[in-house]
């Protein structure tokens, strides 16, 4: 049971996303980008203003599929001489034709805003979009359930039921031998 569990937890931690490669032009579509609910606590006058501001932005993959953006869209920028880049959440995003500039959602809840991540528009080759898919990860952890649980039918089938049941009570008890006996008398 606690491996059932355990797989169970992992495919739902381990959830199926998928990365798109956003080319590097898709990124001006970016600018200008702010998330007043996630940046509540830095920018409690915007929202207070009721600013009018846009939570979500559409960028192209580079075979043309829509992506909405949003400040829970994990963002990746791919540089030419780095192997893995870093996904991070931006609550803030300004692109203009020198730099890429994001605010990280993560370290901005407190009054002081995260630092601001700065990179030189020359060092980017394109971006990595990751998404969610709650559909693939059902279908994941429902597989392994089904696996989980069809390994165990099987493993039953395996054993010869027991013996010393009475006719009244089906399917077999375990017969454990002769009850033991209470003696007379101080045990230690």
């Amino acid at each position: 049971m606690r491996l059932c569990a355990a797989l169970t937890a992992v495919a739902l931690l381990a959830s199926c996303t998928t990365t798109y490669a956003i080319p590097k032009p898709e990124l001006a579509r970016l600018d200008g980008f702010k998330d007043e609910n996630a940046a509540l606590m830095v920018e409690l006058g915007d929202v207070m203003l009721n600013r009018p501001t846009e939570r979500r932005r559409t960028v192209r993959d580079v075979e043309g599929k829509a992506h909405q953006f949003s400040s829970d869209t994990p963002l990746a920028l791919a540089r030419a001489a780095q192997e893995d880049a870093e996904f991070q959440r931006f609550i803030e995003v300004g692109v203009d034709a020198d730099r890429f500039r994001g605010v990280p959602l993560e370290g901005s809840t407190s009054g002081a805003s995260a630092p601001a991540l700065v990179v030189p528009l020359t060092e980017v080759d394109h971006a990595r979009l990751r998404e969610f898919s709650l559909g693939k990860t059902l279908l994941l952890t429902g597989t392994i359930g089904a696996v989980v649980l069809g390994s165990l039918v099987a493993v039953s089938m395996l054993f010869e039921p027991t013996t010393g049941s009475d006719d009244d009570r089906p399917g077999g008890v375990i017969d454990l031998g002769p009850r033991p006996r209470v003696l007379p008398g101080p045990h230690f």
